[in-house]
């Protein structure tokens, strides 16, 4: 509870405004960030630290860079131990693509394939059977695990919703949240010796 406490600090900054909104049924914001540059954008969302303080272990959070025509943000849920966000697609259906960043994964029959973020180790399961595209694609690294569940009907793609999202380090974020907030707020602060 007291990294959710910050992050209502936080979010009494004008930039931040509106995160506490995540589960009291207002529009949530989308997690934007710029994977790209390896730094936070002008656009950054409040929604990107929410993540990050669920799950204080992650030194990588999962983050929307531009989604393709087509696509949708469609709703971010986070508690103290998970956050999860969807993606909807006008060919796909309703949230048909799901983002979560956890402190593990259960990879069950996952098959590691080469990964093309640094740090981390990427596996993959894919649903044959299905007539759609229906599979699960996993970041491994340390402290955490972001899991792109896919679940996607008719004519969508994933590979192109793929390249809309990205990765941002929690060392950016937390100098972010530090020089915006003057030093006054912490992504991580360090825990009270108190009750």
């Amino acid at each position: 509870m007291k990294r959710l406490a910050l992050v209502v600090c936080v979010c009494a900054l004008p930039l931040l405004a509106g995160c506490v909104s995540v589960n009291l049924g207002a529009p949530t914001p989308v997690p934007n960030c710029d994977p790209r540059s390896g730094r936070v954008s002008d656009s950054f969302s409040p929604a990107v630290v929410l993540m990050a303080q669920s799950v204080p272990s992650a030194s990588l959070l999962p983050c929307v860079n531009a989604l393709p025509v087509g696509w949708s943000f469609a709703r971010l849920d986070a508690n103290d131990r998970h956050a999860k966000f969807w993606l909807s697609s006008d060919r796909g259906g309703d949230r048909v693509v799901s983002v979560a960043v956890d402190r593990v994964c259960d990879l069950g029959t996952a098959t590691e394939t080469a990964s093309e973020q640094a740090g981390t180790r990427r596996f993959e399961r894919l649903d044959p059977a299905r007539p759609d595209y229906h599979g699960d694609r996993y970041y491994v690294y340390a402290g955490g695990c972001i899991t792109y569940h896919f679940d996607i009907h008719g004519t969508a793609r994933a590979s192109a919703v793929l390249d809309g999202l990205g990765f941002v380090s929690r060392d950016v974020l937390r100098k972010y949240v530090h020089d915006y907030g003057d030093g006054r707020f912490e992504l991580d602060p360090p825990a009270s010796g108190g009750p």
